[in-house]
């Protein structure tokens, strides 16, 4: 429908799908409003549908869990109040749904939330838990950056809280999908 140059009946296509909680059909959807591909820009339509492509819904057929690029999109838009109102603790939620199902980028984002203290109060306990799992996931400057995000936050640690942090890193293992 796209190549023959009918943008209305590949959202309709979309839309349908949606209907039938194929969490793929959402997460373009959430993607095409967002950045204004195929449809306008509509900030609140695209938090909808990133919102179907991200909840967990044991019935979905893709993927139990909601599908963590849509988890962390979602995230990025509450957390930079794209679309309304800034939300950091629900951002900070969506992040870790997908952090938990290993998407680096979301382990990433939390890791800076919690250091900065940005939409969430400032822990520097879990920005170290996150930034360490995050540096594992990724190579090169992104895991020297989080590297460094995992040092600045160790020396504010405490003793006993490093070693509480320590323990939950070398414990976790990614939920299964």
């Amino acid at each position: 429908a796209l190549a023959a140059g009918n943008p209305a009946a590949v959202v309709d296509a979309l839309e349908r799908e949606v209907s039938r909680n194929n969490v793929v059909a959402a997460l373009e959807l959430g993607r095409m409003y967002r950045d204004g591909k195929v449809v306008a820009v509509d900030y609140a339509k695209a938090r909808k549908f990133l919102k179907a492509a991200a909840q967990t819904d044991l019935v979905r057929l893709w993927y139990k869990l909601g599908i963590p690029a849509a988890q962390y999109e979602l995230g990025v838009m509450l957390r930079d109040g794209v679309g309304g109102k800034a939300d950091g603790a629900s951002a900070a939620a969506w992040f870790e749904e997908a952090a938990e199902l290993n998407y680096a980028q979301a382990q990433r984002a939390l890791a800076q939330m919690y250091f900065k203290g940005a939409g969430v109060k400032h822990d520097p306990e879990r920005a170290f838990v996150w930034s360490s799992i995050a540096a594992r996931s990724f190579e090169g400057k992104e895991k020297e950056q989080m590297e460094q995000l995992r040092d600045l936050s160790q020396k504010e640690l405490k003793p006993q809280e490093l070693a509480r942090a320590g323990v939950v890193v070398g414990a976790w293992k990614p939920k299964p999908t």
